[in-house]
């Protein structure tokens, strides 16, 4: 039971009115008012906003509001309050419609007690309470459910956004697919993806060309598998995997791919490896370009430069045959001339004398002459395929110059070494290099003792071009070469010596250019001769692979 009296606003315009309802409200037992009591309208607004209370009894026929109109001003002045309408008999069908806009009861004028008053008011506020609580209830749940159907609807949301932007990525992954794939199967290459164990993942269309194997035939597969040699690839294979393993990419290679039909055909590969997060091997791509009809080729030329040697040899040894015949012609001359006056100066049997021994020995130094001629011809004419294998050009400079010192010294000839280092290796036959060393080391030599100099020098260097080849230099202080001389030193048979074949120079330069060189002759401003030759750089990548 409430122990505060309630606070009671009356809005009542006939004082008589006002005063009986006073008088019930004293009569109630049960509870106690304190009523504020007001005759218009206006006077109950103000009042309503300064002070407490907990109902509110109305008159709907005031001097300033009437009917309903006057129900909704004292509603929105104070929507919290319980409403209790007073209403005559007249008036009762109005007092019943008040109730449906809003009032929480009615009560007719002149027919209610103290206790019935009392009811009335209390019923009122606890229906109004009732009213809120179910209200606020209601608003509550109708936040709450606001609150999660904003919640479903943002993680709709959400969902609709993943669900379009996995349908998106979905597509860009299948348009790089496609276009993946487009590029794999338009490649003249072969393109083959393997799994960490060596087996084929992947292979585009180039591959199932030339294999005869489909892609679903191949799949699964090893890789060794198609090769003639399955168990020595896939040694190699596995050897390959350890070295992408430990991120160091093997070196390009050659294979033969073994077809379906039963073919061979000599693939280069180069592999390259991709990783996963870890770091471990996870897939090897294998791209591979078929060189077979090229190998062909290039053994055919091989074969076709040989024979095409060895017939220019046959015809360099005809025009020789003239020269041959005078070298070989003079020597057997003398040998004879000189055999038959020994002949003569034995026919006495005479004691032999100082003047025979002079024949003897002159015919011994014909003779080996003309043996060294023959068997000159004798070695170019079955000059065969050299092997080639990596020559450190500064090394073979020096063995050259070791081998010439005495002679140096001999003929009092300074040399001078201008030898960059380090210095890249070429690919090279060792043997066909010394001789072109020797011989421009030698003409070299004969260009300055010939001409008597004073000054004899001779100065080899060497160096590097650019990033892709090495020079040779060979200098002397001799008399130099005329322009005529330049144009003419390296044909056949040329020669401004009284002696020799006039071919060193001209085979230096066939063996030069033999090595994808270049041999030429430049004079050195006022006196001396520079034959300088320049041989292609072997890349570091392929120094294993010279032979």
């Amino acid at each position: 039971m409430r122990s505060s009296p309630i606070k009671l606003l009356l809005i009542e315009d006939n004082p008589g009115d006002a005063r009986l309802v006073q008088l019930a409200l004293q009569e109630a037992k049960e509870t106690q008012f304190e009523a504020t009591s007001v005759e218009r309208l206006s006077q109950a607004l103000p009042l309503l906003h300064k002070q407490p209370f907990d109902a509110i009894l109305l008159d709907l026929s005031l001097p300033d509001g009437h009917g309903l109109d006057t129900l909704s001003r004292v509603k929105e002045a104070a929507p919290q309050l319980p409403i209790v309408v007073l209403s005559g008999l007249a008036d009762e069908e109005l007092a019943i419609e008040a109730v449906k806009r809003g009032a929480q009861d009615y009560l007719v004028k002149g027919q209610s007690d103290g206790q019935l008053v009392g009811r009335a008011l209390r019923y009122a506020m606890e229906r109004k309470q009732t009213e809120t609580a179910l209200r606020q209830a209601q608003d509550e749940l109708e936040q709450r459910v606001a609150e999660r159907t904003a919640h479903l609807k943002e993680a709709n949301r959400q969902l609709q956004q993943e669900i379009l932007q996995r349908k998106r990525t979905e597509e860009l992954l299948r348009k790089e697919r496609d276009f993946t794939s487009a590029i794999l199967d338009t490649a003249d290459a072969l393109v083959v993806v393997l799994d960490h164990q060596g087996q084929i993942v992947r292979l585009n269309r180039a591959f199932q060309k030339i294999s005869g194997y489909s892609s679903k035939e191949a799949k699964g597969r090893f890789f060794w598998e198609f090769t003639p040699s399955p168990d020595q690839t896939k040694k190699g294979v596995a050897k390959k995997f350890k070295q992408l393993q430990a991120r160091n990419i093997p070196k390009k290679y050659e294979d033969y791919l073994q077809a379906k039909a039963g073919e061979r055909y000599l693939i280069a590969w180069s592999s390259a490896a991709l990783l996963d997060s870890r770091g471990a091997l996870e897939y090897v791509i294998y791209t591979g370009i078929d060189i077979t009809e090229q190998r062909q080729a290039e053994d055919l030329a091989k074969q076709r430069l040989l024979e095409l040697a060895h017939i220019s040899r046959l015809s360099t040894l005809g025009e020789m045959a003239a020269e041959i015949a005078h070298e070989l012609n003079q020597p057997l001359g003398a040998i004879t001339t000189y055999s038959d006056i020994c002949l003569r100066t034995l026919e006495p049997y005479a004691p032999a004398s100082q003047a025979l021994r002079d024949i003897l020995e002159e015919i011994a130094t014909q003779a080996e002459r003309a043996g060294k001629i023959i068997r000159h011809l004798r070695n170019f004419v079955r000059k065969k395929e050299q092997q080639r294998i990596l020559v450190e050009i500064n090394e073979l400079v020096r063995e050259a110059v070791n081998i010439m010192q005495v002679e140096a010294r001999w003929q009092n000839i300074a040399i001078e070494l201008a030898l960059q280092t380090p210095l890249p290796s070429v690919t090279a036959d060792n043997l066909l290099l010394q001789q072109v060393l020797f011989n421009l080391v030698r003409n070299a030599f004969d260009a300055m003792i010939t001409a008597q100099c004073k000054e004899r020098k001779l100065k080899i260097q060497t160096l590097v071009v650019g990033k892709t080849a090495i020079e040779v230099l060979v200098q002397d202080t001799g008399p130099g070469l005329s322009d005529n001389l330049k144009q003419k030193i390296f044909e056949p048979f040329f020669t401004t010596k009284q002696e020799g074949m006039g071919m060193g120079l001209s085979i230096c330069q066939s063996i030069i250019e033999a090595h994808s060189g270049q041999l030429w002759v430049t004079s050195n401003g006022h006196s001396g001769t520079t034959f300088q030759f320049r041989l292609p750089i072997t890349p570091a990548k392929d120094n294993h692979h010279a032979t």
